[in-house]
């Protein structure tokens, strides 16, 4: 990960970035680091922002496919309260499941998303927009 953020060009920064994207849940925790996106100084800074952003806000093709062999074992606790129970289920006005306890596990938990998604340099985007020096 090092030498590609180091001396890779945006295409290898994409490659790694896909990778992550595709990893279990729990990115959040060893994975955001590796994703840094600079905007002042680059010039195609823009362009790879927009992309890794568009990245992060679709959906991950063939995400299921490449996680089949990862599926977690299933646990059985004797008691639902506790710290184990911190999985919330979304249930329609009809009682209906919105999803499928068959494969809620291989999406990314939000807490995942909100760091790959503070590691987007926003600030820089709006100063390269609009001509902003950064010592004022």
């Amino acid at each position: 990960v090092a030498v590609l953020q180091r001396i890779g060009c945006p295409g290898d920064h994409l490659f790694l970035f896909n990778h992550i994207l595709r990893c279990p849940a729990g990115i959040s925790e060893w994975a955001v680091p590796f994703i840094q996106i600079k905007v002042l100084d680059n010039p195609s800074g823009v362009f790879h922002f927009m992309q890794c952003l568009a990245l992060l806000m679709s959906p991950v093709k063939n995400r299921g496919d490449f996680m089949c062999h990862m599926k977690p074992s299933e646990r059985k606790s004797s008691s639902s309260s506790g710290k184990e129970s911190g999985n919330w289920t979304l249930v329609d006005e009809g009682g209906e499941e919105d999803e499928d306890p068959e494969t809620t596990w291989i999406l990314l938990s939000e807490e995942d998303l909100i760091s790959l998604l503070s590691q987007f340099p926003f600030y820089e985007l709006f100063q390269q927009f609009l001509g902003f020096k950064s010592g004022g």
